[in-house]
């Protein structure tokens, strides 16, 4: 068998080789602190500079790294001790993964794997392995298509609140698949890259709708024509207009397009008359959480965050970061699968049915594998399968 990090790095190279002249570097990128991880041993290189793209180029061509990472903040001497470095600004980002989305059945497979061993299993009771007792235990995750589908949906009602609400013009919002389980989003050189981690903070509870009382919109104590009064409109702006238009879909079933306000209050007042307060909470509680964008507050909050580097490969898929263009039509499991077809030998302990590129594989346990390279240095990279070829 062939050495993991050995059989990855030598077809990452490879994929450098061909294809570096299509990375595309973020902005100011001689203010950016630039970093990258290595394969084994692993390590973490931090507090680099480059000047240009070029140098970026030459940077990750010599040292094919397991993964590229790029400042979100912009310093006066990005190779300063952090200490004593001076802030110029940061991009604001945010980070949409299906760790966070509230559970459903089917965004993830989930396994475990004994790293001691090589025992996989389904469930893991207790703290050790039930194989051979050990605690070196992985627990192995691999997004579905169901699950990018469902954080695909938490990036457009991102890019709707940003606009709408923010004033953000659509073409300066750059969108990226992360190359693993979730989406990326940017804004760089906007009128926001001088706020502070307060106002990230406070942008992050709005888009989650944290501290949002739902008595601003209903208050069972109230009269039926108070409570009228008091549901937003359809056509008012922020969040309030968005849950009466959700509401107006989903409860009223009423089309938004032509629609009239007596139409509306009519209809509003009917349902209200003759549902529960139970059952409005109920409903309106489910919309508040439709309406929530699950971002990483983690991620938008930190002012000096290092991000995956666009159009560089992710060390634990083989996918790449991808930039996309029209989000609607992007397919992350085809379009961020950008390694060979070369048939490739592995050995596979175990993984459940998968696909990439609209092909399917699997399920495989304890067999040899002949797959195309892009399916191959997946397995081998979420460390369920050993190569037992080197790579071309």
């Amino acid at each position: 068998m062939i050495e993991k990090d050995v059989f990855l790095k030598k077809i990452f190279k490879k994929y450098y080789y061909h294809n570096i002249t299509e990375l595309s570097a973020p902005k100011r990128l001689s203010e950016r602190e630039i970093g990258y991880l290595t394969f084994s041993p692993e390590k973490m290189i931090r507090h680099l500079s480059v000047k240009n793209e070029g140098e970026l180029r030459a940077l990750i061509l010599h040292e094919a790294p397991k993964a590229v990472y790029y400042s979100s903040a912009y310093y006066e001497d990005p190779t300063a001790p952090i200490n004593s470095r001076i802030w110029k600004g940061a991009d604001l980002i945010f980070d949409i993964d299906l760790d966070n989305l509230p559970p459903m059945d089917g965004l993830m497979e989930k396994f475990f794997v004994c790293n001691n061993c090589k025992l996989y299993f389904s469930e893991l009771n207790g703290k050790v392995c039930p194989g051979c007792s050990s605690q070196k235990i992985e627990e192995i995750k691999m997004a579905t298509n169901k699950g990018l589908e469902q954080c695909k949906k938490e990036i457009i009602k991102l890019i709707d609140v940003l606009t709408q609400d923010f004033g953000v013009s659509r073409k300066d919002l750059n969108i990226y698949f992360s190359g693993k389980r979730g989406y990326h989003l940017t804004l760089e050189k906007s009128a926001y890259e001088l706020v502070d981690q307060t106002f990230r903070l406070e942008l992050s509870d709005y888009l989650l709708l944290n501290g949002f009382k739902i008595r601003r919109i209903f208050d069972e104590r109230l009269s039926l024509d108070q409570q009228a009064s008091l549901f937003p409109s359809p056509w008012d702006k922020g969040s309030l207009g968005r849950f009466s238009r959700k509401f107006c879909e989903q409860v009223l079933h009423l089309s938004l397009a032509n629609l009239e306000e007596d139409l509306f209050r009519n209809r509003l007042i009917e349902y209200l008359s003759k549902s529960t307060n139970v059952d409005i909470l109920t409903k309106l509680e489910s919309i508040k959480q439709d309406l929530s964008i699950k971002i990483d507050v983690a991620v938008t909050t930190d002012i000096h965050r290092i991000f995956r580097m666009p159009d560089t490969l992710h060390g634990g898929t083989g996918f790449i970061k991808k930039k996309i263009a029209t989000i609607d039509s992007f397919l992350p499991l085809t379009h961020a699968v950008v390694l060979s077809d070369e048939p490739t030998k592995v050995f596979v302990y175990y993984v459940p049915e998968f696909e990439l590129r609209g092909q399917q594989f699997g399920p495989y346990k304890k067999q040899e594998a002949t797959l195309p390279e892009a399916a191959a240095v997946f397995l081998v990279a979420m460390n369920v399968a050993q190569p037992l070829e080197g790579g071309s």
